[in-house]
């Protein structure tokens, strides 16, 4: 009886009906409340609220307006060539039929890294592979925010394999798309000179400037425009941190702010913390990028499925805003590195961040739209479990990848 039971988990075919049906139950959740109360994003922004963004960049391309200057969420963080080639197609429709064209390009992406598990992950455990794929909340909240971070995801997951196949010659172009898409890829830089991957840093480099270089000599204000978007922010008040942000440096903004007893609703930049505040959150960025450095010299530069599993865990520690649907950035490292090993552990990490955070139990106003943010009423306490929830599991895992080295693998199957 044991053995016929360990034969039905190793089949593909129980996982994949299992995660099929999560998934149906994600897409039939966009369009009701059910799932809504779990996510911050979701239970106080409507449906498409990041898509937003990149029509209204589409319809200022149109106008000839600068795409920078498009007010909506946080404004328009991305390359322009994303907003010259997504943003405009979606323009030429009508909001509703552009936010369901997104679903279908991102359930595409979905398709197309299926297929690539299933030929790429052993037969035995390519069912959990193809499961871990389908059962991951924050997938549904890529999809009620009509976010791209799972394009960017899917791009990286097939350089990712594309490195491991030692087939090099063309896979910048999977990274070069990442960029394109959401310009926190760039944060592989480090990994891809350890991998000696100096072709796909060319091209990917190459693509991204001169794609990007004309708009910007276009319009010279909207360079500054792109580089404050993405290092300062839009000194919105109240914005600093919130419960939609779940990354480390939110939780020491939050951590700091609540000792010092400085209202989350006042805070726009660092320097609205103490000077001894701003210092510790700096030392904490560079010492995490210092000691990412050095784990990536103790790999072999034959090792891309750790190395840039390293470094995409290292941007959720030290990027100043980390959304729950970036997290949909961890789910291609967490089906490579399970493809590799099989590790039960690797299956507990996922685990507790396919699931959603304790939020529905914590929430203010729940399902009202608009500017609320229930962390401004949490203690530290209720602010630690919530984004440990997320984080405590990913530390673990940044840990364990900068513990390991050529001679002692990330994981084992012990």
């Amino acid at each position: 009886m044991a053995l016929a039971n360990k034969a039905w988990t190793n089949r593909p075919t129980p996982w994949l009906v299992a995660g099929l049906f999560v998934h149906a139950f994600f897409l039939f959740a966009l369009f009701n409340d059910f799932l809504r109360p779990f996510f911050n994003d979701a239970s106080h922004t409507r449906r498409g609220f990041d898509f937003g963004v990149f029509y209204l960049a589409g319809q200022a391309l149109a106008e000839g307006r600068d795409i920078y200057s498009v007010q909506g969420a946080f404004g328009f963080r991305y390359l322009p060539p994303f907003a010259q080639i997504i943003g405009r197609f979606f323009a030429l429709f009508q909001p509703i039929t552009s936010y369901i064209l997104h679903l279908c390009l991102t359930e595409l992406f979905l398709a197309i890294n299926l297929w690539l598990t299933w030929r790429w992950v052993d037969e035995y455990r390519r069912g959990i592979a193809i499961f871990m794929w389908l059962a991951y909340s924050p997938y549904f909240l890529e999809l009620y925010m009509g976010q791209v971070s799972f394009w960017a995801a899917s791009l990286l997951f097939w350089l990712i394999v594309g490195l491991e196949r030692g087939q090099g010659r063309w896979t910048g172009l999977f990274w070069a798309g990442a960029i394109l898409v959401k310009p926190n890829a760039l944060l592989l830089v480090p990994g891809l000179l350890r991998l000696r991957a100096f072709r796909v840093l060319a091209l990917g480099l190459l693509i991204s400037l001169l794609s990007s270089i004309p708009y910007f000599m276009l319009h010279p204000d909207s360079f500054t425009a792109f580089i404050q978007s993405n290092t300062q922010g839009a000194h919105i008040k109240g914005a600093l941190t919130h419960a939609g942000n779940l990354g480390l440096q939110g939780g020491l903004v939050s951590l700091i702010a609540k000792l010092c007893n400085r209202p989350l609703a006042e805070l726009s930049t660092l320097n609205d913390l103490p000077v001894a505040g701003w210092i510790i959150i700096y030392i904490s960025q560079l010492i995490l990028l210092l000691i990412g450095l050095f784990a990536t010299l103790r790999y072999r530069p034959h090792q891309p499925v750790q190395i840039i599993a390293l470094w995409i865990c290292t941007f959720f520690l030290v990027y100043k805003d980390i959304w729950e649907h970036h997290y949909v950035f961890l789910l291609p490292i967490l089906i490579a590195l399970y493809a590799q090993s099989f590790s039960p552990k690797l299956l507990w990490v996922f685990a507790f961040i396919a699931l959603p955070t304790p939020f529905i139990l914590i929430d203010i106003e729940s399902g009202s739209y608009g500017a609320i943010d229930p962390e401004r009423e949490w203690a530290i306490g209720t602010s630690l479990l919530y984004r440990g929830s997320k984080l405590l599991p990913l530390a673990y895992l940044w840990f364990t990848l900068c513990r390991a080295n050529h001679a002692k693998p990330s994981f084992s199957r012990s």
